[in-house]
């Protein structure tokens, strides 16, 4: 068997990508925090084929992300190839094809996990990207369109003929969005019939559950989503760490992290945007809710350091019985 290309990734915790939330500032913060991988939001192989500027600038990363992933949606094989072509050279670890977005304007472009339900047009995406690249090619996928038609049992086969090296797996069919519990026994069945690794996702809500996830699926590595959004700390946890912000961090961290973003992004957009990282980072602490309440409305550098503060020492003080 070849030498895994991308064992931070397969055997290790990556921060998953997340539309509106993983931009280059919360992923370098996710790595300082022990992350081993990252990937960016999904980028339109159809854009990037037709060299859209709008796409492109969502192409770009910040030296401190390596390793990094570029993940691609789309529905046209021969977009993919284009747009492997176009992302070889810009210094990624691998390209990731999802086919697992359950947004339903992402599937009426035939896109994400659309593809489910065409399983040779999948293969076809994987084989015409591999052969337009010296990257690994992985692939990100739910367990089905629906409960009544799932993916093959052997998908990972499947995929790895078509010149994958690695499956991602969300333990949810399309029609799950991400409610109820992920289908443990089902990603099982995927991941023991599988000749390559497979990285779990779902449910990965703390160290105890996302550990628990990857043992009970018999998966090689973990995606976290949203259980790192507000609490990047839990990929120092899930390294045998604190996964929880020793005082004065939560300050620091939320002031590195809005420093980051105005590099990029102008003011006042920036506070607009940075608003719902707020409001995830204040949560679990006595007054939270009080000072979720202010977060929305700041729009100002000194306005969130003060918040950032206040919360910081919330978060830190014992609440008399």
């Amino acid at each position: 068997m070849a030498e895994n290309p991308i064992p931070f990734y397969t055997h290790g915790f990556t921060m998953a990508p997340m539309a509106g939330v993983t931009d280059s500032a919360f992923r370098r913060i996710c790595i300082q925090l022990g992350a081993t991988c990252l990937v960016t939001e999904m980028v339109t192989a159809a854009g990037l084929s037709r060299k859209s500027v709008k796409t492109k600038s969502m192409l770009k990363f910040h030296q401190d992300e390596k390793p990094i992933g570029v993940q691609l949606f789309g529905a046209k094989p021969e977009d993919f190839a284009r747009a492997s072509a176009l992302v070889s050279p810009l210094g990624f670890s691998f390209i990731d094809i999802n086919a697992g977005c359950p947004v339903k304007r992402v599937l009426r472009s035939g896109s994400g996990s659309a593809l489910l339900g065409d399983i040779p047009r999948l293969l076809e995406i994987v084989r015409v990207t591999k052969q337009n690249t010296d990257l690994p090619v992985t692939v990100k996928i739910r367990l089905g369109l629906t409960r009544e038609n799932p993916v093959p049992d052997n998908i990972g086969e499947l995929v790895a003929e078509a010149g994958a090296c690695a499956l991602a797996v969300h333990g949810r069919f399309r029609t799950d969005f991400f409610a109820g519990e992920a289908d443990r026994k089902r990603m099982k069945q995927i991941s023991e019939l599988s000749p390559l690794p497979v990285i779990a996702n779902g449910d990965s809500t703390s160290v105890e559950a996302a550990l628990k996830l990857r043992d009970d699926t018999g998966s090689t590595g973990l995606l976290v989503g949203r259980g790192a959004w507000g609490n990047p700390w839990i990929f120092r946890g899930l390294n045998g760490g604190n996964p929880h912000p020793e005082p004065g961090e939560l300050h620091d961290t939320i002031m590195n992290q809005l420093l980051m973003m105005m590099e990029y992004i102008p003011s006042p957009q920036v506070f607009h945007i940075f608003r719902g990282h707020l409001v995830q980072y204040f949560r679990g602490f006595y007054g939270a809710a009080e000072i979720r309440n202010r977060a929305v409305r700041t729009q100002s550098l000194r306005e969130v350091d003060m918040l950032a503060a206040e919360a910081d020492i919330a978060m830190h003080t014992a609440v008399e019985e």
